[in-house]
Formats: C-alpha cells, sequence, structure tokens
C-alpha cells in the first residue's frame, strides 16, 4: 500500500510541475515565490487534485507563511521535510528554486500550454 502511495504522490507532484507551473507563470509572472492563495487558485482553475496541495507549496514555496500554517499546518521544518522529498525524486537532492521548477517544465516531453481552465476561457 505504501509503495501505491508513493506513486500516486510522485505521479500527482508531476501534474504539479507540468500543469501548474505554466498556469502560475502565465497567471502571475515568474515570481521568487508564489503566495498560498496563488498556488491554491490556480491549481483548482487547473482542476488538479487539492489531496497533496502541501507539495504543491513546498513547490513554489521556501519560506513558511501564516497561511501555510494556519491553513496546513505547514511550519518551516515541515515545509523543508517536504521540499528535501521534492529534491530527492526530481531534483537529484539538490536544493531548488522557482527557476528549477520552471526549467524542469520545459523538459522534453513538455509541450507547452497552460492548463486547461485557462485555454478554455
Amino acid at each position: 500500500m505504501k509503495i501505491l502511495n508513493e506513486f500516486l504522490k510522485k505521479r500527482l507532484i508531476t501534474k504539479y510541475i507540468f500543469e501548474l507551473t505554466p498556469a502560475l507563470r502565465n497567471g502571475y509572472g515568474l515570481q521568487e515565490q508564489y503566495t498560498v492563495p496563488q498556488i491554491e487558485n490556480t491549481a483548482k482553475k487547473c482542476k488538479l487534485s487539492m489531496r497533496y496541495i502541501p507539495y504543491a507549496i513546498a513547490l513554489y514555496r521556501h519560506e513558511e507563511t501564516y497561511r501555510t500554517i494556519k491553513l496546513y499546518r505547514i511550519n518551516q521544518s515541515f515545509l523543508d521535510i517536504l521540499r528535501k522529498e521534492i529534491s530527492d525524486w526530481f531534483f537529484d537532492g539538490d536544493q531548488y528554486r522557482i527557476r528549477n521548477v520552471v526549467d524542469l517544465s520545459k523538459s522534453k516531453t513538455w509541450k507547452g500550454g497552460t492548463c486547461s481552465a485557462e485555454r478554455t476561457g
């Protein structure tokens, strides 16, 4: 069961990278960090699962905020743990920033474009 959960989690994080990154960039420009409301709203517009939204937050934020703590109970220590897990899976264990996530989203398999919500409306 744990292996299945890890597979599903990694698959969803991959969707966050390849669908959420272009949508965030198109909607808000390239930023050092995105706000939690920007991440939440864009994920909803893209109809992405909110089940692992803490990982989306960890992809696009490297600092805790009042909102990460209040709504998701993600303090800096927990954020660092999530970021380390993402780093191990996608960045060979290296620290990453938004630019690294953007670069990853443009890899060979990326076809360009934005989430379906932005394409249709």
